[in-house]
């Protein structure tokens, strides 16, 4: 097996973890439906928010032209009448990218992919904070609480982030890790890392406000990627919010491509 990771590889992992993120996440949801039509994944969630129904590219090469391809994913949503994300690729779709900024397609982000190359040594808990590992239905549910009121600073409804959680026995599995901190006692904080194609992906990172500039999401964050490692985690990535890229570029994260993140509507 190979020590080394090129950055060329790791994009194909990093979009082979974050698609089986999107399909788990969707399938914790009772009544989202998941369509793998040639190397498109696309969900409709049960969650009825443009954010949770999410169109994913994973073609290794741009020969089906961008208007066909358009036309293609709307189809599928024109009958659901659902608005949804596309979700493209520097490194793969550059040609869908620029025929949907030149058709005025909303652009919400353009996502830094980071990636951790080897686990972080040092640092302690910050004064007063625990660390626990989610195990049981409470603490799914209270992460989904935590996440539910962080994620409204990203625009993201709060019971649409909730819903993810409803579902514990969905949720919890052996390849996916979730940290919950507790300040003084209360759950404050989150972090969740998954492990596929050898590498593993961190999520859903949320920090309530009134327990922010603590340096809990550092701290949960460093935990949650050292634990990936411990698993057997080659390297680990993320794709990092305005507010959470300085502090991964400080913990000792790279950049290595960008995901450009597209609203779009099925007409």
């Amino acid at each position: 097996m190979k020590n080394s990771i090129s950055d060329r590889d790791l994009t194909r992992l990093a979009d082979l973890n974050q698609v089986q993120y999107w399909c788990d996440s969707a399938n914790w949801v009772p009544g989202s439906e998941i369509l793998w039509q040639r190397d498109t994944v696309l969900i409709n969630s049960a969650l009825d928010f443009p954010g949770c129904n999410a169109v994913f590219n994973l073609a290794e090469d741009e020969r089906e032209p961008p208007e066909d391809f358009m036309a293609r994913i709307k189809s599928f949503f024109t009958g659901r009448k659902r608005a949804f994300s596309l979700l493209l690729r520097n490194h793969g779709d550059m040609t869908i990218i620029n025929y949907c900024k030149d058709n005025k397609v909303f652009l919400v982000d353009e996502q830094p992919c980071m990636v951790l190359d080897t686990a972080l040594k040092g640092g302690s808990a910050p004064a007063g904070a625990r660390l626990y590992w989610v195990e049981n239905a409470k603490q799914v549910q209270d992460f989904g609480q935590i996440v539910s009121e962080a994620y409204l600073d990203l625009l993201f409804p709060a019971e649409c982030s909730k819903g993810y959680f409803a579902h514990a026995d969905r949720v919890i599995n052996p390849y996916t890790i979730m940290a919950l901190v507790h300040l003084d006692g209360e759950p404050v904080c989150t972090a969740m890392a998954m492990l596929t194609h050898g590498i593993a992906g961190i999520y859903w990172v949320g920090t309530l406000k009134k327990a922010r500039g603590r340096g809990l999401a550092e701290y949960v964050v460093r935990e949650v990627s050292n634990a990936a490692f411990n698993m057997g985690a080659r390297k680990v990535i993320l794709q990092a919010s305005k507010f959470g890229a300085p502090i991964y570029l400080k913990m000792g994260f790279r950049e290595f491509t960008r995901y450009p993140w597209f609203i779009c509507s099925s007409k």
